[in-house]
């Protein structure tokens, strides 16, 4: 045979093999879903396909994706986070590939990662345009420890989820994840994507469109709460007792308002914590919101000891005490820092419109606060100096009239004093 006809001959081998394996692949058949993400961007949407392969009885090949531009993002098979068998995919420490972790759902907490699935990613994953994109098998993961999987079923239940906007790089896959931004229920035709296995091919025939909004975030509940009244008693509460004291000056209001105030961030406390163990939310209580509000707890009730102390020792002794200076320096810098908390845990929450108009808020609070502190502080300053025996004796033009010559002799005339006289009679009156 001439070189020429081999030649042929490959090409044609080559050709048919292509035109078979392309046969092959278009054969796998699957069930596919896109969804609108929580970004605007109508790009970043959430796929996801998957195949029931019909030659196994536990196996499962998934293709998902979704924008990168979240902390992570998962999909699960269930209808609820309880009992779900869901698949968390974050950004590899080197930031190109990416993490798969299997993990089980119990509940409105973080989901554990399992061993008793074992999922092989494969070809074509990775960080793909700016998305996660997932190629994978998953075998055992047709039923699991709290739920499984109707393989016959046209209506599977599922569910996606999105972390907030960031970047989690990691190659754990037991790593710890924020609660998600956004997340939806879908449904999967498992018993159309059921024949030769293989990972899904995308295609519109059996494709399931969702524009729908997705359902809402994670600032909800005891969370929800817990941000609620932090920020009643620091944007609120706290500034209010101190405008109440500068303009009424009753120091028993002032008291009932901060003791108020301070009732509500320890009950807010006591919540962030419970909500940080129940739903697994950093429950070692280690990250930088938890550790400054807890510290900023400890500062307010120093803060309401110190001013009652204070005022204790001025009832009985009839002068401010020295530690008042420190209630004066606290108060205000333990609420600063209770505003500045309150963004930060926002961000931790993952609620950013809350964040920027908490933000506003706060800046709008404070030079507010500071503004009628100062008109009040000027106005006690004019009333005192004019309130002085001199400033009266000048805009009367005479001695107090209680007061006599017996009781305020002038002064000797070898020390240089020269007492006031009258001067209504004299015409002009100072007013």
């Amino acid at each position: 045979m001439s070189f020429r006809c081999q030649t042929r001959l490959r090409v044609m081998l080559g050709f048919v093999l292509a035109v078979f394996l392309l046969t092959v692949h278009a054969a796998v058949p699957a069930s596919t879903y896109v969804g609108r993400g929580t970004s605007p961007d109508p790009n970043d949407n959430i796929t996801v396909a998957v195949n029931v392969p019909s030659n196994s009885s536990d196996s499962l090949f998934f293709h998902f994706s979704a924008p990168a531009g979240q902390t992570w993002a998962a999909f699960g098979l269930g209808g609820q986070m309880k009992g779900a068998l869901i698949f968390v995919t974050y950004a590899a420490k080197d930031g190109k590939n990416i993490t798969l972790s299997p993990r089980l759902g119990t509940g409105h907490v973080m989901p554990q990662h399992t061993t008793s699935v074992q999922v092989d990613v494969l070809a074509g994953s990775g960080i793909v345009n700016g998305s996660f994109v997932i190629n994978a098998k998953c075998t055992g993961c047709r039923s699991w420890s709290g739920g499984s999987v109707n393989t016959a079923s046209t209506s599977q239940n599922m569910i996606w989820a999105v972390g907030p906007t960031g970047n989690l790089q990691s190659n754990d896959v037991a790593a710890s994840i924020s609660q998600h931004e956004g997340y939806d229920v879908f449904n999967l035709d498992f018993k159309s994507a059921t024949g030769t296995a293989g990972v899904p091919v995308l295609n519109s025939s059996s494709t399931t469109v969702d524009d729908s909004p997705i359902s809402g975030g994670h600032f909800h509940g005891g969370g929800g709460f817990h941000g609620f009244i932090m920020c009643l008693a620091f944007a609120i509460v706290f500034p209010a007792g101190y405008l109440l004291l500068r303009t009424i000056q009753k120091v028993w209001v002032h008291w009932a308002v901060q003791t108020f105030g301070l009732v509500v961030v320890c009950i807010g406390t006591a919540v962030g914590i419970a909500v940080s163990k129940r739903d697994n939310i950093t429950p070692s209580l280690t990250s930088g919101h938890q550790i400054l509000g807890l510290i900023i707890c400890g500062l307010v009730l120093i803060t309401w000891t110190v001013g009652f102390v204070g005022h204790s020792i001025y009832k009985k002794t009839g002068s401010p005490a020295r530690i008042m200076i420190g209630h004066r320096i606290l108060g205000p810098g333990t609420v600063f820092l209770g505003l500045v908390n309150g963004l930060v845990g926002l961000h931790f929450a993952g609620n950013h419109p809350g964040l920027a108009g908490f933000a506003i808020v706060s800046v709008a609070i404070a030079a507010g606060v500071v503004s009628v502190g100062i008109i009040f502080r000027r106005r006690k300053v004019r009333k005192e100096a004019m309130n002085t025996p001199a400033a009266v004796n000048f805009r009367e033009g005479q001695t107090d009239p209680g007061h006599t010559a017996e009781q305020y002799p002038p002064p000797p005339y070898n020390h240089g004093g020269i007492p006031l006289q009258n001067y209504r009679n004299t015409g002009q009156v100072y007013a």
